[in-house]
This record gives C-alpha cells, structure tokens and sequence, in this order.
C-alpha cells in the first residue's frame, strides 16, 4: 500500500510539477502564454528527467556562475576547505 507514496505524481509519462505552467496558461489563454507554457513544460520535464529539482537546479547554477565560495557567510558559518 505504500510502496509507491515517494514516487512524483506524473500524468501519462510527465511529472505533475511540470506542468505548473500550464495553469498560467489557464488563467490567461493567449497565444504567448501557451508557448510560454509549452517552454515551461519542456523545461521542467527536462529537469525531472535529470533527477533534479527546481531548488537544486537553481543552486548547481549559482555553484557554476560564482563558484563554491561563500564570501557573505560569517567566519563561524564558512567551511573549512583544507
């Protein structure tokens, strides 16, 4: 019975969370917005079959941009490198 319970939802072979961006869509039917929709789609389906999550996505992205270095953590907080 719970074998399944960590597993994400998908809806035929997209994750559900994927497809977010069609609610905007939804909201408001408009050329732009359904192609705004579909980009967002493919993005996060892309995501999902890298097993990433937006939030780490994002985080891998600003280790790529600025490095791993922290410079606005306090000295108690920073992470011994050596």
């Amino acid at each position: 019975m719970w074998r399944f319970t960590t597993d994400p939802v998908r809806l035929l072979i997209i994750d559900a969370r994927a497809l977010a961006p069609f609610a905007l869509w939804i909201a408001h039917m408009r050329e732009w917005t359904f192609i705004l929709a579909i980009i967002g789609v493919l993005f996060f389906s892309i995501l999902a079959w890298l097993g990433l999550t937006l939030p780490v996505a994002v985080r891998m992205l600003r280790v790529i941009l600025c490095g791993p270095v922290r410079p606005r953590l306090p000295s108690w907080k920073k992470r011994d490198y050596a």
